[in-house]
């Protein structure tokens, strides 16, 4: 009587442990099937019909630009919460906690962060796995680099280049969160089983027009060094300059579909 109790004991535990496996299996594969992948890339664009000169690109007649990097952090993507998407399914067991973004609260990881060199081309620099679904916009944060060995240390933004053939550097260290979606309202960031892919685009050709963004003719070599300085706290006498560009860059932001 004894062997068989003991056997019937093993035979339940044994019955036990293939169906929490099996459930295990279940519930990684309906999680997996639940996420999508998003590719995130940064470019610039210089749209000048006056092309490019061999070490930089000309924005206008009287600008060139040799140098653009910034320092970015903190990405974020807004959930519509009218449109979450078909694929979407919230669960007992997930970790989102329904603030409206997906963000480190909702454990994304995301290594930053990223100092981008954007005469370099388009730049991928993000690719993380979330939740299927839709995302009304995309959050990110400029923000001053700690890295000592960078030309970035204590700088969100730095441009360099010639104005009028004067040498200029521009750098700010402003910590501000920017907001950015599609052209199109109804076009929403769609995580799906296929990869997606969506571009941060700012628009240099417009950040220096003399209309739509800050005309640098403005600026003013003050001190007579040689270079143009425009910074918040430079002895040219650009310091409101340096104000403008930094809203301009802000507003010339696009997302666009890669």
């Amino acid at each position: 009587m004894t062997n068989q109790h003991s056997k019937n004991k093993i035979g339940f535990f044994s019955l036990l442990t293939a169906l929490l496996v099996f459930l295990s299996g279940c519930t990684s594969d309906n999680n997996d099937a639940a996420n999508g992948r998003l590719l995130l890339s940064a470019k610039s664009t210089f749209s000048s019909p006056t092309g490019k000169t061999p070490t930089g690109k000309n924005i206008n007649s009287d600008v060139v630009v040799t140098d653009f990097r910034m320092n970015l952090k903190e990405f974020e993507l807004e959930f519509d919460m009218e449109d979450p998407g078909e694929d979407y399914h919230m669960d007992e067991n997930e970790t989102w906690d329904d603030d409206g973004y997906y963000d480190f609260e909702d454990e994304i990881e995301l290594a930053g962060p990223f100092e981008l060199d954007l005469m370099a081309g388009q730049i991928s620099f993000l690719n993380v796995t979330m939740p299927m679904g839709n995302f009304e916009e995309l959050e990110f944060k400029f923000d001053a680099g700690t890295d000592a060995t960078s030309d970035l240390f204590g700088k969100s933004v730095l441009i360099q280049g010639t104005i009028q053939g004067t040498p200029f550097i521009f750098w700010h260290d402003f910590e501000d969160e920017v907001e950015v979606d599609f052209e199109d309202p109804t076009f929403d960031i769609a995580i799906s089983e296929t990869p997606e892919g969506i571009v941060i685009n700012f628009d240099l050709s417009l950040v220096f027009d003399s209309t739509a963004g800050v005309d640098l003719t403005q600026a003013m070599d003050g001190n007579q060094d040689g270079t143009i300085e425009i910074s918040p706290m430079d002895q040219d006498g650009n310091n409101d300059l340096a104000h403008s560009i930094r809203q301009a860059i802000k507003a010339h932001i696009d997302l666009l579909d890669d």
